[in-house]
Parts: structure tokens; sequence; C-alpha cells
């Protein structure tokens, strides 16, 4: 076994045990050439010793490697001490188990669910995609890790310990995972039923524990769990019709009901989440408390004050506006001035004569003047000047105005599976 500050192939110094299970124990560790710190992990005595435990690990090492996705952990190195202990070397995550944040917060919001379960489907498509099938997701078996320049926490998955290759027969003698996790193939002991959608009946059921804070199928014995995971409804999460219908898809009994991916399952998880936030916005501003009622209430009488306060500014303003423009002078048709002395009315003048005149000429007639003959000797003044008739030639064209122009306008990176043993069916 190995100890605290023991070197091993004069690489990785261990410095502390992060974490410990009945599968293993996960040291901190750092490297003797590179900075940075690495988790290495190595299995118990009695499974060290034990053929099954040593193709496990062996499984998990090799799997794991294969994955080189940012939703799953990294391993760095596989190799065997000097006393003949093998140890694995991942990635060192600085981070916390999903199952801790669940304990330390009870239930996440709608929006953080849907980013984990987006970012666990990613890591376990890549998976699929190279015909493994994980078999034991959980929430210890996530971790959430705060990257700087992120403005959500990358998820992280672990423990590909008993995954299992698509139409694989291969199946360690114990079958380790969380009941309350299982799908119903695996409850049953159908082991060919085991395929991509088993992974997705156990991410449905975190995303129900994310949004409610409970498993949907826990119990008080294993035998419970295993008579609800089998004939059990998913209850409602109180989203809306449309994401429960989404989470009773992905947990069918039958795993032909479900979807036809992982990928798909989350797509659709964050369709309906959105749907609902859309509609349900306002709501949602509530605060769930006791005084709910009142701080709706309270809040709909500052609404109605400001809206009040806002129309009385509006009012004021247009009062102003009506004043300043009825101050300004306007453009009032200029009236003849007024007479010093107004004249005696003079007397009943004969019809007006025309004069003839040599060339034709237009005789303009005003209300407040009677046309007027002068005698050869009168002078007329200025303003008589002004009055006489506008003469047009009979040679000259009238004219006419052109067209007016328009107005401008679990922070160990393995945590091992819950220690219960369920042995699978063998023919």
């Amino acid at each position: 076994m190995l100890s605290d500050g023991q070197i091993l192939d004069d690489t990785y110094r261990l410095l502390r045990v992060v974490a410990q299970g009945g599968m293993g124990v996960v040291y901190e560790a750092t490297h003797a050439r590179l900075a940075g710190r690495y988790a290495i992990k190595v299995l118990t005595p009695q499974l060290a010793e034990s053929p099954e435990g040593l193709a496990q690990f062996d499984r998990e090492a090799r799997i794991t490697s294969l994955l080189q996705h940012p939703n799953v952990v990294q391993v760095i190195d596989h190799n065997t001490a000097p006393d003949g202990t093998e140890y694995l070397v991942m990635e060192y995550l600085a981070g916390e188990s999903l199952s801790q944040r669940l304990a330390r917060e009870g239930r996440l919001s709608l929006d953080a669910a849907v980013d984990i379960i987006a970012q666990i489907a990613a890591g376990l498509s890549a998976a699929h995609a190279h015909g493994i099938v994980h078999r034991d997701l959980k929430p210890d078996n996530v971790v959430l890790v705060p990257v700087e320049g992120r403005p959500t926490e990358l998820v992280k998955l672990l423990d590909f310990g008993i995954s299992k290759r698509r139409g694989s027969l291969e199946v360690s003698g114990m079958v380790c995972g969380t009941p309350q996790y299982m799908a119903p193939e695996q409850v049953d002991g159908r082991i060919l039923d085991v395929n991509a959608s088993t992974d997705q009946f156990a991410l449905a059921v975190i995303a129900q524990e994310l949004l409610t804070g409970r498993n949907p199928f826990a119990g008080g014995d294993v035998a419970a769990v295993f008579s609800r995971v089998s004939l059990d409804s998913p209850v409602s999460v109180g989203f809306g019709e449309a994401l429960d219908a989404v989470l009773a898809r992905a947990l069918a009994k039958s795993g032909r009901l479900r979807f036809r991916s992982v990928t798909d399952f989350a797509a659709a998880f964050r369709a309906a989440a959105l749907a609902w936030g859309r509609a349900n916005q306002p709501v949602a501003t509530v605060p769930a408390t006791e005084n709910g009622a009142d701080d709706l209430a309270r809040r709909r009488r500052l609404r109605r004050r400001n809206w009040n306060v806002g129309l009385g500014a509006a009012a004021m303003a247009i009062a102003v506006l009506l004043v300043v423009e009825r101050s300004q002078p306007r453009n009032q048709p200029v009236r003849p001035a007024e007479p010093a002395a107004r004249a005696e009315p003079a007397p009943q003048a004969e019809p007006p004569v025309l004069e003839p005149i040599g060339d034709p000429q237009v005789t303009v007639l005003t209300a407040n003047a009677q046309p007027r003959r002068r005698s050869d000797g009168d002078r007329p003044s200025e303003a008589r000047r002004r009055r006489q008739p506008v003469r047009i030639r009979a040679t000259e064209q009238a004219t006419t105005s052109g067209p007016r122009s328009a107005l401008t306008v679990d922070e160990d990176a393995t945590m091992p599976p819950t220690e219960m043993a369920v042995h699978d069916l063998r023919p």
C-alpha cells in the first residue's frame, strides 16, 4: 500500500489522500519534472489481489485514455510500481462532485441543470461513439470544475471501471452502481439490453434530482428501490408539461421508447426548459417565500405608483410646451395702419368712368376708395403714383408660377462506485 510522501518511479510524489472508498484510494501528487498537480488512483489491497479487480482497473485506464473529450477526465499514465502496485495517473480536478453540490444546495436552478445535463450528455456521447456504455452514471461520478474565463463550470465524467463495450458479454463479477440510478434492464439483469439508452435513463434520473432535490426512485432498501425503478412512473418536476414529457420519455421502461441518443434528450430538455422560462419569466421573479403574496402586492403597488408619476411628468411636460408655443410670435397677416384722423365719409360718387388710354390697361379697384379723376394740373404724389393702375402690354404673355417644392420632413478524480454488488445473471 502506498503512503504520503512516497515517490513512484522517481516521478510522482504522493502528497495526501483526497478520497478513499471500497475499490480504491486517490492521492494528490506532484511531478518531479513538470508543474501542476495530478491524481493517482490505486486499488485497495483486496481488489489488487483479485483478477476481476485488476481487469476492471485496466479497463478503466484503457477506456478513459481512449476518450479524449473535454467532459471526460483525462488519463496521463498507467503503470506498475516496483512493489507490484498498479496505479493510474489522471488530471487533478480542483472542484466538487455533483453529489456534494446537491448536498449543499438541495436543488439547482433550471439554467444550471440544463447546462450540466448538456455537458454530461456530450461526454457520454463521446463514449457511445466508441461503443462504450458507462453503466455507473451518478452524481458521485460527475465533477464540477471552475475554469478561468468560462461562465459556467466544466463538467467532468469519472469512473469508467465497469463500462461495457456495445455487444460485449464481458461483465465483471461485481455489477457496481447505485440502484436508484440503474435502468430497468440493469435491475432485471437483462445484460444484452444494456446500451446507450441505459446511460440516458441514468442521466434523466440525475436531471430530476437536480430540479427537485430528491431521487425519484429512492426507497428504504434495495428491493424497494428496484421495485420503484421497474414499476413507478416519474413525477412532475414543476416546470411545465413539456419538460415532464421529455423526462418521462427518457425514463421509459423500455430502451426502445427513449430518445435516439443522449444528445437528443439533452436538446429536448433544453428546448422545453427555455419554453417554460419564456412563458413564466414574470412569475419566476417572485421569491417563493411565505410572504410571496405580500411581496407581489407590494411590487404591484410600486409599479402603479411609478406609472402615475410617469403620467404626471408627461402631462407637465406637455403643458410647458403648450405655454412656450403660445408665447412665441406667429406670422400674422399684415393689417393696414389706421389713419391718424378718420376722414369724413365722402359723398356718394357717380359710378367710376375709366379714361381711355392708348395701351390696354387694368384698373384695380379697392374697397376703401373710389377712383378719382385728376386734372392736368395736378401733380401726383408718391403715394398716388403707387396706387396707379397696373398696365399690361398686349404683346406680353402672362407667366404662371412653377410647381411648389415639397416640404422636408467530488474533488477526487475517480469517486468509487457505491459499495454494493449486484451479480449479473449468467447463462
